[in-house]
């Protein structure tokens, strides 16, 4: 089968390797659909040195597909099942494993991080990661709950506001602007802000509001002036840039909530008189629980957010260095490698 590893320095390799045989408790998924998210891009970056150290391990988090082979002690799980997997791992014993947020174990680990992930043709997982993927559902929309729309989700649903009040996300990649949309379809007048034309003229074709470019306009000013100088209920950052955290704080309202998503700065640098005088509530979010994605699942259900319309461009493995070339440009919207059925 086929996989792509990272080689370091912006580059990765595609190579090939044997299909993994799935041992007790344990899966083999036959991809459909594998995503590229921006945490990939930190390890794409990463130093020759690192990607040396990884011994060929395959990339990728996002995976969904069909379940191609059973290991013994599996009961669950079925030859053929279409599933989505949790792109977390733990010990699956602990009270966080247990309780269905294996990304705080502290055995914790992640396809593509610390085992081979989903970018190949098949990946052996424990069965108790994979989660049913209702028929009604793309492929290409399993491998967001992985991951990038998962962690939208419960974004948002940090943030306990009403209908109709206004809502901003900072940074419109392909999870800020799945937190745009899940913020339309629970019912915020939404507002967005990027600094990347590409971005910003997709969330303007997808979504609905305004949509400000931070290079042209102050994002804080122009969210004063659409709220009538009251600021908004709830902020969602996911740009991981430090400008735009302290601005979250700073376009929050009275008694705000102000998610933080996006990695990147190793500080937080906020006026404290934000926080103070405007009595925030300040929050990280870290993916989403297993429990949640079945939260996530019922709200797509009875609540039009176009996921697939996000997906930009499609892959096939083999074009692995053009995949992430392209994505790290920021010209794209979600990148998916997929498979024919």
């Amino acid at each position: 089968m086929k996989g792509v590893v990272y080689l370091g320095e912006g580059d990765v390799e595609v190579r090939d390797f044997q299909k993994p045989e799935p041992g007790p408790g344990q899966v083999v998924i036959q991809m459909r659909v594998a995503g590229l998210c921006g945490s990939d891009l930190h390890k794409y970056h990463s130093s020759r040195e690192w990607a040396r150290e990884r011994e060929g391990m395959i990339s990728g988090h996002e995976p969904t597909g069909v379940v191609a082979e059973v290991g013994v002690d599996v009961n669950h799980v079925s030859e053929g099942d279409r599933v989505c997997v949790y792109h977390t791992v733990g010990c699956g014993h602990c009270a966080v494993c247990v309780s269905g947020t294996p990304v705080f174990c502290e055995d914790q680990g992640a396809f593509g991080r610390t085992r081979d992930g989903s970018h190949a043709d098949y990946m052996v997982t424990e069965a108790r990661y994979c989660m049913p993927l209702p028929d009604a559902f793309s492929f290409a929309v399993g491998a967001q709950l992985a991951c990038t729309a998962g962690t939208a989700f419960s974004a948002v649903s940090k943030v306990p506001g009403h209908h109709g009040q206004p809502f901003v996300v900072f940074g419109l990649g392909p999870v800020g602007l799945t937190v745009l949309l899940m913020g339309q379809a629970m019912g915020y007048q939404t507002f967005g802000v990027d600094i990347h034309p590409y971005r910003i003229a997709l969330a303007e074709r997808i979504g609905r509001g305004a949509v400000i470019d931070a290079k042209e306009t102050d994002p804080v000013q122009a969210v004063k002036d659409l709220t009538g100088g009251h600021g908004v209920a709830g902020v969602v950052e996911c740009s991981g840039s430090g400008v735009a955290r302290a601005q979250a704080a700073a376009v929050a309202g009275l008694h705000g909530t102000v998610v933080y998503v996006g990695a990147g700065a190793e500080s937080l640098e906020i006026d404290f008189t934000d926080i103070l005088r405007k009595e925030l509530t300040l929050r990280g979010n870290s993916v989403y629980s297993m429990g949640a994605y079945f939260d996530a699942v019922a709200f797509l259900q009875t609540h039009r957010v176009p996921l697939d319309e996000i997906v930009t461009h499609r892959f096939g493995i083999e074009q692995a260095r053009e995949a992430f070339t392209l994505f790290d440009s920021g010209e794209t919207g979600k990148v998916i490698f997929e498979w024919d059925a």
